[in-house]
């Protein structure tokens, strides 16, 4: 079966490689997806700067896969490096697995045919097994840094090992060079890497010593110590130093002058160590110099800040700038060791003392609330921090994951999946998890050493990694990528299980047959049922609603417009639309979480994006400085904006009035530019004086309860842009920006597709602002929905949350209609709303649903709206039976508790009063959540209810009204019995 050990090595690997790299190819990204790969695409096409701490060599090598591409392909090929560097990381996992098992059993070449299926076999499966993990697969499939970061993880892992094996020949130290080269590339790659010094510190320790606690805990202090001489040293104090330098010699020597210095002390200690024969000395001089080499990608992060690209985050230009962004200060100080913390007495954060280890430090409400829950720090970095953001995420890859759903849990496969029709809605029978600690319990006995240095890189790609992020709670969105180098090293040892079971098959019965026949269940078992349970929620290859979402969010806007964007779901997919495929250049995307930094309000200020001239902003770099250096107190008031309706008259008509009034010069030839853009209505109608109340951010009360009133620089900004701008320039908030941001200007929207218009008219249309049928039309025939109606593809929660801001958008263009007596569009406009977004079966927001029907119901289509009320009706009575059975049982938990208490009460034991009591708040607001959840549900099958009835299907209604009734009781209220109660119900709804 085996040939010689080099050839059969070689062709298992190549297949792990192969079969990884199709799987990813199959699933792979048409292009940008949500969060981060918009921007890194658009970033990478144009060797722009990303966000702190940026990503040099990822941009550089996106580059190089972009540069010959057209731009519909560009996207394509930097997913591609993903997939291509995760392919090699199985590999390289396989390659590490096999390296293993031969520290304790030699050279396969002398192994007997059992230990070859075992560690060929082990290896592949292993390898195979990581290469279909949720979160590894999610990476491989769109353009993200942790892809190719757990490829250097992987190499640095796997050359650990190769030295150990030749650590005793000549020139053996050229693998520990190389080693740290790799740690220097894969800095412009994400940090992550670097978690894997510790791995290689105790590889190169159990080679080069037997072990004694001595010389333990000095290599464990001498790696701790080459780990900050690397971060922060290197990659953040060395800027510092250099950029402190400057200030000491006043200038004489700059930061360019003593980076210099600096690698010529490097060049001399090589030279020098090298001379006086001092050979550890030379290779830790070298290899740092290596790891300088590596981190001078960096440089381009400056070179490229200097021209001002589009997308130039943090604007690091300067040393100054520079230091700022490799320290991500930006995003602020998050306490690790010491620092400031909750304080159960006052539920707030003590600002007088710090404590050690402090895991509850954000001030925002919800946190507090948050961290009330918890009776100490412990308590929440296990139960949140530990249990809830690690070991949940761990579950996920190797036992099962419950659904897609934002913190949905683990499952096995041998319970009930509460998300049936979930399509993240995985279960692998524990069979990877147990593969994995078989694994590991034999690698311990097997090779305790090497084992050792697997856990360590276990833990501190896991348990290290919590404590430094120390998350706060309701994160965005699920952090499980950041802990994968702590999946890849379990993978490992899921490797080794399958060894340690062909191995025990060995002790027993010493047959090939049955070797084999353990190999091929462990294959089928784990890598092929995890990729079929896994592809259905990982297979991207048709997805386009992320830059679709762009698009149609760009030609919502008239041209040279002004869009004010949220955040990274909002922003980066914009980005990449406009820098990669050229889509509405002339539009300057604002995004609202960067307005509240000095630098891309300068740069919004005083640089042209593409046609796109500067923004309309009047502050002065002294005032930019002011408005951000933090959050100011506002008293409510009356704010007035005035319009010049002369001057927009001349600006609608001539070139040069309109072109020297936004601050370009008249010479400029961009056709956007030739004249500007009205309202789509007569300039006579519009105001005087916008005129409007603003309130501002509730902060909270003071002593005396008086409400205190904040803006955010954003705010202010906003205000800036909308007095200094006189009307100009069409200015638009995207539909997704929250009410506080829209700093109660809805009266003055104007609705256009997904965008609300700010127009100096009083519309008094209200939160969703008003909406012109007309104008509303035109942006919808624009837009695009790529693949959006095909059953079989896959959309994540967020994605179905995005759809749901569709159908409303649909639903308030039909009920307009409705309002003007045009039923026939009304309805033309719900059809081809769900033609375009039809629900689906993995959606569990009924509400839309059934709020869709009853629009369809309400324009004369009685049938859609039974058809889409039907499919709620029998999960619905699930719902409410289940939610009933939860409410009775606290209530009779309530009645027993209640009765211990008056027995303590009447015994006098105040001990046992106060722990019951804390049990009867408890029980009293759970049951306060179930009976919330009871009447909403109630609330939806009347809405289905009501589509029966106007559908002239009353026997089926007057049912599903008996069925209600009977399983509520009379303690709650009826159901509609009749078309006319059902008709005034909704009407009480607000739904008429």
């Amino acid at each position: 079966m085996f040939s010689d050990h080099k050839t059969t090595n070689k062709y298992l690997a190549l297949l792990a490689f192969f079969a990884s790299l199709i799987i990813y190819t199959l699933t792979l990204a048409p292009t940008a997806s949500f969060w981060d790969s918009g921007e890194f695409i658009a970033v990478a096409h144009g060797l722009q700067v990303n966000h702190p701490p940026g990503a040099p060599f990822y941009s550089l090598v996106g580059r190089v896969f972009s540069m010959f591409m057209p731009a519909g392909y560009v996207a394509v090929s930097i997913n591609f490096i993903s997939a291509l560097t995760s392919a090699l990381t199985v590999m390289f996992l396989y390659l590490i697995v096999v390296r293993l098992v031969r520290e304790w059993k030699g050279h396969p070449d002398n192994m007997d045919v059992m230990d070859k299926i075992g560690m060929y076999g082990g290896a592949l499966i292993g390898a195979l097994t990581f290469a279909v993990t949720d979160t590894f697969w999610f990476s491989a499939v769109e353009a993200e840094v942790y892809a190719m970061s757990m490829f250097f993880t992987a190499i640095v892992v796997w050359m650990a090992l190769k030295w150990a094996e030749n650590y005793d020949q000549p020139y053996n130290e050229r693998w520990l060079v190389l080693i740290a080269y790799m740690f220097g590339i894969a800095i412009g790659v994400h940090l992550l890497n670097l978690l894997a010094l510790f791995f290689v510190a105790l590889i190169v320790y159990f080679k080069l010593k037997e072990f004694e606690w001595k010389s333990f805990l000095l290599m464990g202090f001498v790696s701790v110590i080459a780990f900050f001489a690397i971060y922060p040293f290197t990659i953040q104090n060395i800027p510092t130093i250099a950029n402190g330098a400057n200030d000491v010699t006043y200038g004489l020597i700059g930061p360019i002058t003593f980076l210099f210095l600096f690698m010529l002390a490097v060049a001399y200690a090589i030279y020098y160590t090298h001379q006086k024969k001092m050979r550890l000395a030379n290779i830790i001089a070298i290899s740092y110099a290596m790891i300088l080499i590596g981190f001078s990608s960096y440089s381009v992060i400056m070179i490229r800040s200097i021209a001002d690209p589009p997308i130039d985050e943090n604007d690091p230009e300067t040393a100054e700038a520079f230091i700022s962004y490799l320290k991500r200060e930006q995003y602020g100080a998050t306490p690790i060791l010491k620092g400031n913390n909750f304080d159960r007495s006052t539920q707030q954060i003590d600002r007088e003392n710090e404590k050690l280890f402090p895991r509850r430090y954000s001030p925002d409400p919800n946190h507090l609330d948050y961290y009330a829950q918890y009776s100490s720090d412990w308590s929440y970095f296990w139960d949140y921090q530990v249990n809830h953001m690690y070991i949940r995420y761990f579950n996920w890859n190797f036992i099962g994951r419950e659904a897609d759903i934002q913190d949905a849990g683990w499952r096995s496969g041998f319970e009930e999946p509460v998300y049936p029709d979930n399509k993240a809605n995985n279960a692998y029978f524990f069979i990877p998890f147990l593969l994995g600690l078989f694994g590991m319990i034999y690698h311990f006995n097997s090779d305790w050493q090497r084992a050792l240095a697997i856990l360590a890189l276990f833990i501190v790609t896991g348990l290290a990694i919590i404590v430094f992020l120390n998350q706060t709670p309701y994160q965005p969105r699920e952090r499980d990528y950041a802990y994968v180098g702590s999946f890849f090293a379990f993978s490992i040892w899921i490797g080794l299980g399958v060894t340690s079971l062909v191995e025990l098959i060995k002790g027993y019965a010493n047959n090939k047959t049955l070797g084999y026949v353990a190999v091929a269940f462990c294959l089928l078992a784990s890598p092929v049922w995890m990729g079929y349970q896994n592809w259905d929620d990982h297979d991207r290859s048709n997805r386009y609603v992320a830059p679709d979402y762009a698009r149609n969010l760009l030609e919502s806007t008239a041209p040279n417009s002004i869009l004010f964007t949220n955040g990274d779901n909002d922003t980066f997919p914009l980005w990449y639309l406009q820098e990669v495929e050229g889509v509405r250049t002339d539009v300057r995307i604002v995004c609202l979480s960067l307005l509240n930094t000095d630098w891309y309000i300068k740069q919004l200020r005083d640089q042209w994006s593409h046609e796109s001239a500067p923004l309309p902003i009047s502050l002065s770099d002294e005032e930019v400085e002011r408005v951000t250096s933090g959050i100011s107190q506002w008293q409510p008031r009356t704010l007035e904006i005035p319009v010049d309706k002369e001057m927009l008259r001349e600006a609608f008509s001539n070139d040069r009035s309109y072109k020297e009034s936004i601050g370009v010069k008249p010479d400029t030839s961009l056709p956007i530019l030739k004249k500007g853009i009205d309202f789509e209505m007569p300039v006579d109608s519009l105001e005087e004086v916008v005129s409007w109340n603003l309130n501002g951010r509730l902060y909270g009360q003071d002593q005396q309860g008086n409400k205190i009133y904040y803006l955010q620089t954003q705010d202010h900004l906003i205000l800036d842009i909308l007095q200094t701008n006189n009307w100009l320039r069409p200015v638009y908030f995207a539909n997704t920006v929250s009410e506080q941001s829209q700093l109660n200007l809805q009266n003055y929207f104007r609705t256009e597709g997904k965008a609300y218009r700010v127009v100096p008219k009083n519309f008094g249309g209200g939160r969703d602002g008003y909406l012109d049928p007309e104008i509303f039309t035109d942006r919808l025939e624009n837009f695009q929905f790529r693949e959006w109606n095909n059953p079989d593809l896959y959309l994540d929660e967020n994605i179905r949350r995005m759809l749901s801001n569709y159908r409303f958008s649909f639903m308030s263009l039909a009920m307009k209609y409705r309002e003007q007596g045009k039923i026939d569009s009304a309805a033309y406009w719900l059809k081809w709303g769900e033609d375009k977004i039809p629900f689906r079966e993995d959606e569990t927001n009924y509400s839309i649903k059934l709020l869709y029907s009853i629009r369809y119901a309400q324009v004369g289509l009685a049938e859609d709206a039974i058809r889409l009320a039907s499919t709620t009706e029998d999960e619905l009575l699930e719902d409410l039976d289940r939610n009933l059975n939860k409410f009775a049982e606290i209530e009779t938990q309530f009645s027993r508790l209640n009765s211990e208490f008056e027995s303590a009460k009447a015994q006098g034991n105040i001990r046992l009063q106060r722990e019951i009591s804390q049990q009867l708040n408890q029980l009293n607001s759970e049951a306060q959540q179930y009976l919330t959840q009871v009447r909403t549900v109630r609330q939806s099958l009347t809405l289905t209810q009501y589509a029966y009835f106007q559908g002239e299907n009353n026997e089926k209604a007057i049912q599903l009204a008996e069925q209600v009734n009977e399983l509520m009781g009379p303690q709650f209220p009826a159901m509609p019995t009749t078309k006319e109660e059902s008709e005034n119900e909704i009407g009480r709804y607000g739904l008429n």
